[in-house]
């Protein structure tokens, strides 16, 4: 193992603790999971178990033919599919508080939503904010479906030049689909196909298997660093997702191939550029070429 590579574990385990300490009730756990699972946390990657407890920005990554699901300290649950992705930008530390996640891929489902309850889930079609019970969402390359299974949902678009965001509010048992959020896309029910698509444990509700777990936590397996492949779906995400990316990820910026990869997309993440090159962005001396004129003294027109 290089000097640089055991540098970069030595910052990832100090700036990223793998758990929250004892007497802080984590704001959601792995309380399920058939298959594999991988988490990033910091710059580091490791292999999910039963039992880990989650932070807010925390990426899983869900295995072919694998399930995982996470319960919130108020019941309610968020269950992930095979071959799906998802950044939990902020967990919910209580019934009222707002959860943020953003899906590019997958589906994800949430059950036992209370009303009171803040979630939200962006996608690159839209964000869907469940209300109440269960909805259902699948994201592909296609667009977005939403299945309000158990409860109102509300779906809004993406903003558009000269024009409001568009949000539909979808009854129990209806259904969206299309690659924008528009009324014409909505049906009184689900299409066989969706259903057919989705995985067996996604057709019924899933029992809390919280109190099983929650005095039981576990640590994930360290398993590398990541790569710029790993990350590069959050480092390409909307400006509102990969914005703290660069901080995060400041510590990589000295690993030869991960500064390449980032000097090759830096169009894709422009944010980037004052990291890498940061003497472009200090300021200019007076009289050299470029600084700006000093001010005239005060009174002069």
């Amino acid at each position: 193992m290089t000097l640089l590579l055991l540098r970069r574990w030595a910052w990832a385990m100090l700036a990223f603790p793998l758990a929250a300490p004892a007497a802080e009730p984590a704001p959601a756990m792995l309380t399920l999971l058939e298959g594999t699972a991988t988490l990033v946390r910091g710059v580091a990657r490791y292999a999910l178990a039963e039992g880990v407890r989650l932070q807010s920005g925390d990426i899983l990554e869900i295995g072919e033919s694998s399930i995982a699901e996470m319960e919130f300290a108020d019941g309610a649950a968020l269950t992930l599919g095979p071959d799906s992705r998802v950044l939990a930008a902020a967990l919910p530390r209580s019934a009222t508080a707002r959860g943020d996640f953003y899906v590019p891929q997958g589906v994800a489902k949430f059950g036992r939503v209370k009303p009171e309850a803040r979630l939200r889930v962006t996608t690159p079609v839209g964000t869907v904010q469940p209300a109440e019970g269960a909805a259902v969402l699948r994201v592909s390359g296609s667009g977005m479906q939403v299945f309000a299974e158990g409860g109102p949902v509300a779906i809004t678009g993406q903003p558009r030049r000269g024009a409001p965001a568009e949000t539909l509010r979808l009854r129990t048992g209806e259904f969206s689909s299309g690659k924008s959020v528009q009324r014409g896309g909505v049906r009184p029910r689900p299409t066989p196909e969706f259903i057919a698509a989705l995985p067996r444990l996604f057709l019924d509700p899933l029992p809390s298997r919280l109190a099983r777990v929650k005095d039981r936590p576990a640590q994930p397996r360290q398993m590398d660093v990541v790569t710029y492949a790993m990350v590069e779906t959050w480092l390409k995400a909307p400006y509102a997702i990969r914005r703290p990316m660069p901080a995060r990820f400041r510590a990589l910026a000295d690993d030869p191939a991960f500064r390449e990869a980032l000097i090759a997309n830096m169009r894709f993440h422009p944010e980037w550029d004052r990291v890498l090159f940061p003497e472009k962005y200090e300021p200019k001396e007076p009289g050299t070429p470029g600084a700006a004129a000093p001010p005239p003294p005060a009174g002069a027109r």
